[in-house]
């Protein structure tokens, strides 16, 4: 059975990466993260060899995966007719790491990462470039800061409270509506 042809009439899923679909965050590596290079290095304005040694770049991208779950909560809204989107504060670097693992999956649509917009989440320049993309679009966040900033600007946001049923909170904000697969 061939996968559903995405629909423009359904809200644009967008997941954040670290904390949503893929762990570890990178604070988990460095002892005593410096938050300015950090800045400077998720809009693109250095690239990772000036944020970290090697080692600690190679036990990054070691360790970085996707967490299968939350993959396949994607996969059932691709199949329900979901365009997905992931909106990533993320080096470009390590987002390399994880198209290249989700190969030619066809699970993303649109890739929006800080790092190479040259703005990030909460900053309402992001989003702008999220909304760009549809007319409805339901954000998929761990940090409470970025929701409060999506829904600012006017988007459906979903907190991914750990714990929580996702799935319930997504499907309830998006509407139990659109083809079933």
């Amino acid at each position: 059975m061939s996968e559903p042809t995405p629909s423009p009439d359904l809200p644009l899923v967008a997941f954040d990466l670290i904390g949503v679909l893929a762990e570890p965050s990178w604070r988990e590596i460095d002892r005593a993260p410096d938050r300015e290079r950090w800045h400077r290095l998720r809009v693109g304005a250095i690239e990772e060899e000036a944020f970290w040694d090697p080692a600690s770049a190679a036990a990054y991208r070691a360790c970085l995966r996707l967490r299968s779950d939350r993959l396949a909560l994607v996969s059932r809204l691709r199949a329900r007719g979901h365009r997905i989107a992931l909106a990533t504060n993320f080096a470009r670097a390590w987002l390399a790491v994880i198209r290249e693992r989700l190969g030619g999956s066809g699970l993303v649509d649109h890739w929006l990462c800080s790092a190479e917009l040259g703005v990030a989440k909460p900053d309402p320049g992001f989003w702008a470039h999220l909304r760009a993309l549809a007319p409805a679009v339901v954000v998929v966040d761990d940090q409470t800061a970025n929701i409060a900033a999506a829904r600012a600007a006017g988007l459906t946001a979903v907190w991914a409270l750990p714990g929580a049923d996702l799935e319930a909170r997504l499907l309830a904000a998006i509407g139990a509506g659109g083809p079933q697969a």
